[in-house]
């Protein structure tokens, strides 16, 4: 799950004209399934690179089943 969001991280800092992200934003719901602190060790974990090496995850808790990359900011 979390390679997944960085890959769409990526993408969409790249769509923005990001070189650099610093925070990515991300909505998880309480019946996706997902736990939140699984999630941003992984993130942590597997980010890096330029681009997402120092990312810093945001979550959103929500009570439905979502489960979306919301946002991404950094610098260009």
């Amino acid at each position: 799950m979390a390679e997944a969001l960085l890959q769409q991280a990526a993408e969409a800092a790249e769509r923005a004209g990001l070189t650099v992200v610093q925070n990515v934003g991300v909505c998880v719901g309480e019946l996706s399934g997902v736990a939140p602190q699984a999630l941003a060790f992984a993130f942590e974990i597997l980010r890096s690179g330029p681009m997402l090496g120092g990312a810093s995850l945001q979550i959103r808790a929500t009570a439905g089943d979502d489960l979306h990359l919301e946002w991404v900011e950094g610098e260009s």
